[in-house]
């Protein structure tokens, strides 16, 4: 996925959410929606895929949730899920914004992640070129990012990560920090030693260099 791709489902995304919630009651302006992206392509929203590595960008689904305002708690039942599913319906998979234009969204709830604490306090606010709405959409720090995915460690993880080590982008050290400052029940002991192993592995690396 490029950046203009990725641009170009989040200006949907926000469009439509906008919509739905101005039919729902509430002033879009003053008190527009938060999207948050969450998977892999988050990194978009702190380097450009010119210069990230090619594994980094190949996927073409990008994860959205929400960050429900006190608004969207009234004018909703279940916000997060409400919303992110609005966005699936109308961008998903199996839609036609998928045939036309190769990529599309997976709804999901924020609490997919595993996220190191304090993570909402280092969000990357992403202004994006042609937004029509005041829609507030931010993605990952890039550390916050990795972290999660050294909680499941699929080969896909193993790659994405060691790709942006390997490149530079993403230093061991300051990794394996927000790592330890993940405290989610989910991340077991066993998930944890795996992580540290696969950190480790790269010290490894430098010292045999």
């Amino acid at each position: 996925m490029n950046r203009e791709q990725f641009y170009h489902l989040l200006r949907a995304s926000a469009e439509i959410v906008e919509n739905q919630r101005a039919i729902r009651g509430i002033d879009v302006n003053a008190k527009p929606a938060r999207i948050l992206i969450i998977g892999s392509q988050s990194i978009l929203g702190s380097w450009d895929d010119e210069y990230l590595p090619a594994y980094t960008t190949r996927s073409v689904e990008v994860d959205v949730a929400f960050m429900p305002t006190a608004e969207d708690e009234y004018a909703f039942d279940m916000p997060g899920q409400d919303l992110a599913d609005l966005i699936e319906g109308y961008l998903g998979e199996e839609t036609r914004f998928r045939d036309s234009f190769k990529v599309y969204a997976q709804g999901v709830e924020t609490g997919t992640a595993i996220l190191p604490m304090r993570w909402e306090d280092r969000l990357v606010r992403l202004g994006v070129p042609g937004q029509q709405t005041r829609t507030e959409i931010y993605c990952l720090d890039p550390y916050d990012l990795c972290a999660a995915k050294l909680t499941r460690l699929e080969e896909k993880d193993r790659l994405y990560v060691g790709s942006l080590v390997e490149a530079g982008d993403i230093d061991v050290d300051k990794l394996r920090e927000r790592v330890a400052m993940i405290r989610d029940s989910r991340f077991t002991i066993p998930l944890r030693a795996q992580a540290q192993d696969f950190l480790n592995a790269f010290a490894i690396g430098k010292t045999h260099c």
